[in-house]
């Protein structure tokens, strides 16, 4: 994450406790956010996103974005950690991310109830209709929409420790991938590989709906595998380091620029 975007992100935080761009615990509008922290409506987006992923606001389809739960101290070690990752964090979060989604997979296929399938189609269709449309912003709402289908996924599970557990790894890393798309936004995973990707989403929660534990299991492992194939893809073609993972890499061109 580049300074800027922390330094907005640190910026709309202390907005939000202040109650300065909320009405009736809703954000203002993106188009009026960007207007007050003077900032392009992308590099808004972006760091909206972010703040999602941080669980400092909750941004529902249709109905607007909400305050989430998050306290100060929680959001700054995130957005710190962030500088810190140790130079294989990429390949270390998709060995955990395996270890936790397959069985997770597995689970939601037998426990998943009407609710829980409407959210995990519902993230699909929005995968699908950005795909389908090539929508210009693909890129950053590929990484908003795979964010709530997994999500949705654990949640299918019913297991509040395991969702606990989940969304620490999956929050830093939709951060990595934000970040990148700071820099190089056609090379987000949705906006190279759409077809790709969304077929494997599709291919797991095919079998969540069918109640097939063991094909939601298989599903989801490969399409981990794949994206951790694509996303140090991803890391060759931007000069990453032997080992570099993608955060430090971004940040050391960062500084190699300055």
């Amino acid at each position: 994450m580049n300074d800027a975007k922390k330094e907005l992100i640190r910026k709309m935080y202390i907005a939000l406790q202040a109650g300065e761009i909320t009405k009736n615990d809703m954000l203002l509008p993106e188009r009026d956010l960007a207007e007050y922290f003077q900032v392009k409506r992308s590099f808004m987006r972006e760091a909206l996103i972010a703040l999602e992923a941080l669980g400092v606001i909750d941004i529902r389809e249709r109905q607007g974005m909400f305050v989430g739960g998050k306290g100060t101290q929680n959001v700054l070690d995130s957005l710190n950690l962030l500088n810190v990752w140790p130079s294989d964090a990429i390949a270390q979060v998709f060995e955990l991310r395996t270890m936790i989604e397959g069985p997770t997979a597995a689970f939601a296929a037998l426990r998943r109830n009407e609710r829980n399938m409407a959210k995990i189609q519902g993230a699909l269709d929005q995968l699908s209709a950005i795909r389908e449309n090539r929508h210009p912003e693909i890129g950053s709402l590929g990484v908003r929409y795979n964010a709530i289908l997994h999500t949705a996924v654990v949640e299918a599970a019913h297991n509040p420790v395991l969702l606990r557990v989940y969304e620490g790894t999956s929050r830093l890393y939709t951060e990595g991938i934000v970040s990148v798309g700071a820099r190089e936004r056609e090379k987000l995973p949705y906006e190279k590989w759409p077809d790709q990707v969304f077929s494997e989403h599709k291919k797991i929660v095919d079998a969540i709906r069918r109640g097939d534990p063991d094909e939601a299991r298989a599903m989801a492992v490969v399409h981990l595998e794949n994206s951790r194939n694509r996303i140090q893809g991803i890391m060759t073609e931007k000069g990453a380091a032997p080992g570099e993972g993608i955060i430090v890499s971004s940040l050391r061109q960062e500084q190699e620029e300055k």
